[in-house]
């Protein structure tokens, strides 16, 4: 559970480190509805700067620790690795759904679901 939290905070450094406002623009929480913890950034960030914040903890709790472990046979660190890269689902998915964005295009973070939604050059954000 503790991974879990480290998981979301990972996020929430990479995005302190992208947006404009640092820690303002970061929510750190649990949805008692889907009872999971988050991180949310109530600013758009570059699609780019977006994927670097939502790959960081696959790398650096998954993918890691996995070849590491595999590397010195450690099978605790490797096991590390593997449950941190099934944990990173859905974060895949979201790069998988932002995979054809132009790098031009702007993300907000959704602050009450799982997702995102996408703004192209000169488009208008609302107030976020």
């Amino acid at each position: 559970m503790i991974g879990v939290f480290i998981h979301e905070l990972i996020h929430g450094i990479f995005a302190i480190k992208f947006n404009k406002q640092g820690m303002k623009s970061i929510k750190l929480g649990i949805s008692w509805k889907l009872l999971t913890p988050y991180c949310h950034c109530k600013e758009p960030l570059s699609v780019i700067d977006y994927r670097i914040v939502v790959l960081a903890p696959l790398i650096i709790l998954g993918i890691m620790p996995a070849i590491i472990g595999l590397v010195i046979g450690h099978n605790i660190i490797y096991s590390f690795g593997i449950i941190f890269i099934l944990a990173a689902g859905g974060d895949l998915i979201i790069l998988w759904k932002i995979r054809n964005e132009s790098k031009n295009s702007l993300v907000l973070d959704c602050p009450d679901k799982c997702g995102c939604e996408i703004y192209e050059p000169g488009e208008s954000i609302e107030e976020y």
